[in-house]
């Protein structure tokens, strides 16, 4: 059985691509969360707010960055554009890369956190909040299935 933890990015800074002082706490704070968890990999987008998620996120759990890589189909960058089905291939992809009983970390974006649930199990979800996600586990029989990581409403 193998997992992806795949999260929308933290809140950006709204002139560039990289994460506001909020983003990083938030992306921090997630992080510490997070503990207890070992991943075997880290997937990003190719934005900068999708790495500096990762690290914020990496450095509130207390871990070293694994194996890692930019990944364009967590931006959309595919041949489909980002589609459901695209996004749910991309993720498909992923699982072969990590470990047996192995767990990565993938950081992407709305919609396209939102389109691989669908993708992947035909299930609509709600929009994700910043740091946000789904929790993907592909067990040994082939089957996946998707829990949403969703945080505590805000004060």
């Amino acid at each position: 059985m193998e997992r992806i933890e795949l999260r929308r990015h933290a809140p950006r800074d709204p002139v560039a691509d990289r994460l506001s002082a909020a983003g990083r706490a938030l992306a921090e704070d997630v992080g510490r969360t997070q503990r207890d968890v070992t991943y075997d990999a880290v997937y990003v987008s190719p934005a900068q707010r999708a790495a500096e998620t990762a690290a914020w996120f990496l450095r509130g759990a207390g871990a070293q960055l694994p194996e890692h890589a930019v990944v364009p189909g967590l931006g959309g960058q595919d041949v489909t554009g980002g589609s459901p089905e695209g996004m749910a291939a991309g993720i498909r992809a992923l699982f072969d890369q990590i470990p047996a009983g192995g767990r990565a970390l993938a950081i992407s974006h709305t919609p396209l956190v939102e389109r691989a649930a669908f993708g992947l199990t035909g299930r609509e979800v709600d929009a994700m909040r910043e740091c946000e996600g789904l929790l993907i586990t592909h067990h040994e029989d082939g089957r996946i299935e998707v829990e949403e990581l969703r945080l505590a409403a805000p004060r």
